[in-house]
Order: C-alpha cells, then sequence, then structure tokens
C-alpha cells in the first residue's frame, strides 16, 4: 500500500479525493481447504525464478479488470485508499528521514483500529524494476471483518504505477495490481484459488508463495508493467500495465508487511497478532530484487533500508511477541507472531 511523500509513514493528500469509507462489516464466508505448505503436491523450487525468463504474452489467468476487479476487491480496496488518512498528522516529523533508513518510530496506535508495516524500502533511483516471491495462505482467514493484511506488497522505486498486493480478509485471498497512476484502485484482481495455485505458486522455503516482477516498460510515458510468474510454462504473464504520471509522487519504493486491524478488547493487541498465532502463520518475501543501473541485483544496504527500522518494536503494533526477522539483508525477511 502506498506511503505518501511527506513519510514513509503516510499516503499523501493527493490521494484525499479518492478515499471513501473505512472498512465496514463483511459477512465472513469460509472458502475452501486448500494443502497447507507442509503436503501441497507443488515441488520445491531449489533455485529463485530468473527475472530475465521469457514473457509468455498471456494474460494471468483468472485476473479480472477495471471495475470488476474494484468490485471483486470489496471493502479491502476502500480500506487501502483510506488507511493513510489515520496516519498523516503524526508522520510530519519523519520527513527528513525518508529513503535515509533512519529509525523513525512506529505510528501511534490508534484508539481503535492501527495501520502500520514493516519492510525493505528500495532507495530513490535504485532502479526501475523491482520483483519478489511473496508468501500466500489460500487458507488464512482473519477473524475480524474490518481488518486487512497486505501482505506481502510490493512496488518498485522510481515513481512506479503500479502496486502488487497480496490481500488477506476474511474470505478467499486475493493478488491485486493496485493503479496509481490513473484509476488509485485495483487495476486487476485475481483471487488465490485452486487455479492461481496450480498456475502460480509453487513451495519456497516451506511455504506457498508466487513471485512478481514489475518493470518499467517505457521511460517516456512512464509505463509499467507487472508480470506473475507462470510455473507451468516457466515464462511471464501479464497482470496489469499502466501508464502516466504516479499520483503520490513517490519516488522510493517497497517491499513490505502490512495491516489495518481493530484491537481485540480482551487482549489490548490487534486481531491481526491473533490470527497470525493461531493459524502459526508466517508471512515471507524472499527474492527481493531491483533493476539496477548493471542488471538485476539482490535487494541489499546499498540499494534499500529497513523502514521504519532494522528491528522495529512489536509493542508499537500492539503485538508484543511479533517477530521481525531478517532472512538476508535486505532481500529476505519474514514476520509471523509467536
Amino acid at each position: 500500500m502506498r506511503v505518501s511523500i511527506r513519510s514513509p509513514r503516510s499516503r499523501g493528500a493527493l490521494l484525499a479525493a479518492c478515499v471513501v469509507a473505512v472498512v465496514g462489516a463483511a459477512t465472513v464466508v469460509p472458502g475452501p481447504a486448500y494443502a497447507r505448505p507442509s503436503d501441497t503436491a507443488g515441488t520445491a523450487r531449489t533455485a529463485p525464478v530468473s527475472a530475465t525468463a521469457p514473457l509468455s504474452g498471456n494474460k494471468v489467468a483468472g485476473a479480472v479488470y477495471g471495475t470488476t476487479a474494484v468490485q471483486r476487491a470489496g471493502t479491502a480496496a476502500s480500506g487501502f485508499r483510506s488507511t493513510h488518512q489515520d496516519i498523516v498528522a503524526s508522520a510530519q516529523h519523519a520527513d527528513a528521514n525518508v529513503g535515509t533508513g533512519a529509525d523513525t518510530g512506529a505510528a501511534a496506535p490508534q484508539a481503535s483500529q492501527l495501520h502500520d508495516w514493516w519492510g525493505t524500502f528500495p532507495n530513490t533511483n535504485s532502479g526501475p524494476g523491482g520483483m519478489a516471491t511473496q508468501s500466500v495462505d489460500p487458507n488464512l482467514r482473519l477473524s475480524n471483518s474490518a481488518d486487512v493484511l497486505y501482505a506481502p506488497t510490493m512496488t518498485p522505486a522510481n515513481n512506479s504505477c503500479i502496486e502488487v498486493v497480496t490481500v488477506h480478509t476474511t474470505t478467499t485471498p486475493q493478488v491485486w495490481a493496485w493503479d496509481w497512476c490513473n484509476s488509485i484502485a485495483p487495476g486487476a484482481e485475481v483471487d488465490v484459488d485452486s487455479s492461481f495455485l496450480s498456475n502460480y505458486t509453487t513451495t519456497v522455503n516451506g511455504r506457498i508463495a508466487y513471485t512478481q516482477k514489475n518493470v518499467q516498460t517505457n521511460k517516456s510515458t512512464n509505463t509499467w508493467t507487472a508480470y506473475l510468474y507462470n510455473v507451468r510454462t516457466g515464462a511471464w504473464d501479464t497482470l496489469f500495465t499502466s501508464s502516466g504520471t504516479d499520483q503520490s509522487g513517490l519516488s522510493y519504493g517497497w517491499d513490505m508487511f502490512e495491516f489495518y486491524s481493530s484491537t481485540n478488547p480482551s487482549t489490548g493487541n490487534t486481531y491481526v497478532c491473533g490470527d497470525l498465532a493461531k493459524a502459526k502463520e508466517t508471512i515471507e518475501s524472499s527474492n527481493v530484487q531491483v533493476d539496477t543501473a548493471s542488471g538485476w541485483a539482490p535487494s541489499g544496504p546499498g540499494n534499500s533500508t529497513w523502514q521504519p527500522s532494522a528491528s522495529p518494536n512489536p509493542s508499537s503494533y500492539k503485538c508484543p511477541k511479533m517477530v521481525f526477522h531478517i532472512v538476508t539483508n535486505n532481500s529476505d525477511w519474514t514476520v509471523y507472531d509467536s
């Protein structure tokens, strides 16, 4: 989810006209049970996907676009647009630290709902492209209808038009291509169903995961294209393309864990914490790369920083047992609640 030009903790006033009501009540609809990562039929990948694998020329199977994508995204899209409003005022002091790696602290907890995040942020001018292998659990359902887990979510530096978002709510998980240059909404959406699992996921580090690549395909028109790697064909399928001006005005990027969660009055912690702990869920982003002037390279200390810090205080997330683990600096991270 995009954060604003003012700091890595807000989304910016330029999106205010697009804000609609904060995530509302939703009916919990149980989805089909899929194989867990430990018993999935897919073969574990022994080497990361190559950014230079061929392009298939095909669209992502099952993807929908435009108003249909927005409708299927539901209230989670409303929350995506509006959460920046909650933290703009408290984030202004962090302006000088954008892209520096300085610890800007976690957002102050709200009375009932908290929006917060952690991850690796590609620096401004680090390169016009990014890719990552993102975990996704087709069985994970959040318990509170107002909550959304946008994780992992990634956009490259250099004013990308697209952010590829993994979305967990009370219903079937989804993958979005969020359009930051035109609709300021999901430009494409695909459900994480049996078709998605068979075409785009495999087992990576013991977890079901898909790989996405998001690159600038025409510099003069600022055209960006997001792809998903098709594990059956060994090629990149097109998820979404968008051109124009990045409406947030940002130049840096991110690959992060992000949530918007209500507080459980019985524990004082966010519901997301309990959901991850109960499911024994680990969110992981691995093989994070940036498209540098010298070619594709792992995200590292020379081209990216950790925000809000390398080791944030979990209590600030109302998740005192949450673990933010750097597997490989800065190209592989995990988040789980112990």
